[in-house]
């Protein structure tokens, strides 16, 4: 079960904007407790009796030019909304009343009927555009519990394992123990036992990134029959052209393939049946992968940093990559026509003819056949051997980044070997069945190869037309962030206000923010259809691979973000971001410049400014909406400080886990009754 949440927020009237904030202050904000308790909730704030409250918070969004103040009320929670508010008044009704009566609304009646106090709440949910969850599918109690797990094992194991008592032979022996006396005979522990529950979004991962990549292929496909048909090339056409491209390849080819077949005779005695068509065709696209490999590599070495990465060198790895992806399409279809044409005429092949004709019996031609796949055989384990090796060596060391290229090529080398030593001893095999039974088999497939191939050149026209699209935008994106540096003052400086607002608005990290911290931020959208558009894309891309690629623990390679929010409010013109986050301010901020988060925030905060002293400022500039931006370290603090907003209120249910503890408390909590090898059981033990 992921997270739900509700973000509330309501007018304040403005004689009551003070005072509002004064009560909060006084009477909401948790404090630093004692004794086992190191966050205590105030009287009539008792958040802590809400069993499925993660997080919440309170700020206030001051009066603007063209917008009057509001209270902002933000929660994380488990189960339904209903639920939850229903709890929240059970918990605070009085609190919450006296806060709410500065509202605009609000209903007369109070708490005294909590329904119209929770339709009130409902009808100002503005949700969130964006939600990203640290640990999707951990309910608070969950969290909780798996930590009491693990630090209940490392006091038992230190109470039962200290220095001068013998202990068990083996770790497994160890492990035993702990399942034995600690989880299942400790009635408080044996709930640990049942199968941790995550969501079909973590558990299908890799399937659902198999079926969005199903679904672009299609989409691609569809859009490359439009422009194709549009030039005169509709898909029947193009299917129909298919065996001039071969006739086109063996001309081009055949001097390439003499020079094989007497450089290397040994491949003529493998492949007799493979049509010198297929050969010529195969040979060719070989040696264009293997010049685009090398370029690909090449640009990604230049560009392998996150600051090294721009535009001019990003865009044409990319289409590197496309176009290394479309030769091996091309190479897979060249091989299937291989198998198809030559398992059509195997039986009157001249390399199985002649050792039928020399030994005579069918038991001869078998014999030929065995010895072929044997030496097949061979020769795929010495590339599997070579793959292999080739994996394990950037395990055992890490290799300059020249060395890391060539290995790279070698492994996809090694990969493509292995791809057609299978496909010719699946000719080989075809050479020992009846004539009747191979020649039908190739008649049926050999449309649908063809049929491969029109899709595979559709699909890459569909790619490439997408690409041309995305070039224009870009072009279009960069012209808008020239016309932004006349419209928007440049957020240097806003360097000299950078400590007055340090001042004005960082929390006290050692107190009750010790472990996790909160940010809350609202900016001013751009004006124009562009900017909104690429806003909301952004927002939009982040929240799906929030959702369904970054849910293992980390967004964009940030492992600190408990939770985090962004909403479009007052009908899109401002962005709210509202942030639960491990550790300080400053080392948060670092991991956005320097990991690939930059990327998503460069394309959502560059369509934003702040106001201050009556001028308006822009976020630090990008390159093509991706680039530079936040690398900027100063100005983006500045600007992050600038737009930061006071976090009157902050509560969170286990104030002193971080999201790598949370999942790695999960991960051992799962380790402990599944089969695990020894090795497993050190690593476990060691991360205990």
């Amino acid at each position: 079960m992921n997270p739900n949440f509700t973000t509330i927020i309501t007018p304040i009237k403005p004689d009551g904007v003070e005072a509002c904030r004064q009560y909060l202050r006084e009477h909401a904000e948790p404090r630093l407790g004692s004794g086992h308790a190191f966050l205590e909730c105030q009287p009539l704030f008792r958040f802590d009796r809400i069993e499925s409250l993660h997080f919440c918070s309170f700020v206030i969004l001051e009066a603007a030019a063209d917008f009057g103040p509001s209270l902002v009320f933000e929660a994380t929670f488990d189960g339904p909304k209903d639920d939850f508010l229903r709890q929240l008044l059970q918990a605070a009704p009085d609190g919450f009343d006296t806060v709410y009566r500065w509202c605009v609304g609000y209903p007369a009646s109070g708490v005294v009927t909590p329904e119209l106090v929770k339709e009130y709440f409902l009808r100002h949910d503005v949700g969130a555009d964006t939600f990203f969850s640290g640990s999707p599918g951990r309910t608070v109690s969950q969290i909780k519990g798996e930590g009491r797990i693990r630090e209940g094992i490392v006091s038992f194991l230190a109470a039962r394992c200290p220095p001068s008592a013998p202990v068990a032979g083996r770790s497994s022996g160890i492990l035993d123990v702990v399942l034995r006396e600690f989880v299942r005979g400790t009635a408080d522990n044996r709930w640990a036992e049942q199968p941790v529950q995550l969501p079909w979004e973590m558990t299908s991962r890799k399937l659902i990134v198999l079926a969005a990549g199903f679904a672009a292929a299609l989409l691609a496909c569809f859009v490359g029959a439009l422009v194709c048909a549009a030039f005169g090339y509709a898909p029947a056409s193009l299917y129909r052209s298919i065996p001039t491209w071969f006739e086109a390849a063996d001309q081009i080819g055949a001097p390439i393939n003499i020079g094989v077949a007497t450089a290397f005779p040994l491949i003529v005695l493998l492949i007799p049946s493979i049509p010198l068509t297929a050969l010529h065709a195969l040979t060719g696209l070989i040696a264009v992968w293997l010049v685009v490999r090398i370029l690909e590599l090449v640009l990604i070495s230049w560009s392998r940093d996150v600051r090294d990465q721009f535009f001019m060198w990003r865009f044409p790895l990319q289409l590197a990559v496309v176009a290394r992806c479309a030769l091996v399409a091309f190479l897979a279809g060249v091989v299937l026509f291989a198998v198809v044409s030559g398992a059509g005429k195997l039986p009157a092949s001249a390399g199985t003819a002649a050792v039928a004709t020399g030994i005579g019996t069918t038991l001869g031609m078998l014999a030929a056949a065995f010895a072929q796949l044997v030496i097949i055989g061979l020769l795929f384990a010495a590339a599997w051997h070579w793959a292999t090796s080739l994996k394990l060596e950037v395990e055992l060391r890490p290799l300059d980044e020249i060395r890391e290229n060539f290995r790279r090529l070698k492994l996809d080398v090694a990969r493509f070997l292995m791809f057609i030593l299978a496909s010719i001893a699946v000719l080989v095999v075809a050479s020992v069945m009846p004539a009747s039974i191979i020649g039908g088999l190739a008649g049926m497939a050999r449309p649908l190869v063809n049929g491969y191939f029109v899709l595979v050149v559709l699909a890459l026209v569909g790619v490439f037309v997408a690409y041309l699209v995305g070039l224009v935008a870009m072009l279009t994106i960069g012209a808008l962030e020239h016309l932004d540096k006349s419209k928007y003052q440049e957020p240097e400086a806003l360097l000299e206000r950078a400590r007055e607002n340090a001042k004005k608005y960082v929390r006290d990290e050692g107190g009750i923010n010790r472990f996790q911290n909160h940010l809350a931020s609202i900016t001013s959208v751009k004006p124009g259809i562009v900017r909104h558009l690429l806003l909301r894309l952004a927002l939009s891309a982040v929240n799906l691979l929030a959702r369904f690629w970054f849910n293992q623990g980390e967004l964009g390679g940030i492992p600190t973000i408990l939770s985090a929010r962004w909403v479009l409010i007052d009908k899109g013109r401002r962005l709210l971001f509202l942030d639960n986050f491990g550790g300080a301010w400053e080392s948060y901020l670092n991991e956005f410049i320097d990991l690939a988060a930059v990327k998503g925030l460069n394309a959502i905060w560059s369509n934003t400014f702040v106001s201050a002293g009556g001028r308006n400022y822009g976020f630090p500039a990008t390159r093509f909406l991706f680039w530079k931006g936040a690398q900027d370290a100063r100005p983006f603090k500045a600007y992050v400080r600038e737009s930061q907003i006071e976090t009157l209120v902050w509560y969170g249910a286990y104030p002193t886990f971080g999201v790598v503890g949370i999942n790695a408390n999960t991960d051992t909590r799962q380790s402990l009754f599944e089969p695990l090898p020894p090795a497993a059981i050190d690593r476990l033990l060691q991360r205990l």
